[in-house]
C-alpha cells in the first residue's frame, strides 16, 4: 500500500483517501491516525432543538453548567 499524503483528502467516515483519480482504502493504522488528526483540526457543528438550546440558556443565564 502506498504511503498516504498528509494533505490527501479523505471521506468523512476516514475509510478512504483520494489518490487524484480514484478513492483509495485507509488501512486501521492510517485510519485512527487520521481519525485524531480529524479532531484536532476540524470541529462539525451538531444541530440542537430549541427546547436544547432554551435549556442551555437557561443553565448559562443561572451559572450552572449541565453535564
Amino acid at each position: 500500500m502506498a504511503d498516504i499524503p498528509a494533505d490527501a483528502p479523505r471521506s468523512e467516515d476516514g475509510y478512504y483517501w483520494w489518490d487524484g483519480s480514484q478513492w483509495q482504502p485507509v488501512n486501521q493504522g492510517d485510519q485512527a491516525q487520521a481519525g485524531a488528526q480529524q479532531d484536532a483540526t476540524q470541529q462539525t457543528a451538531q444541530p440542537i432543538s430549541d427546547d436544547q438550546f432554551a435549556s442551555m440558556l437557561q443553565a448559562a443565564e443561572s451559572g450552572v453548567q449541565e453535564a
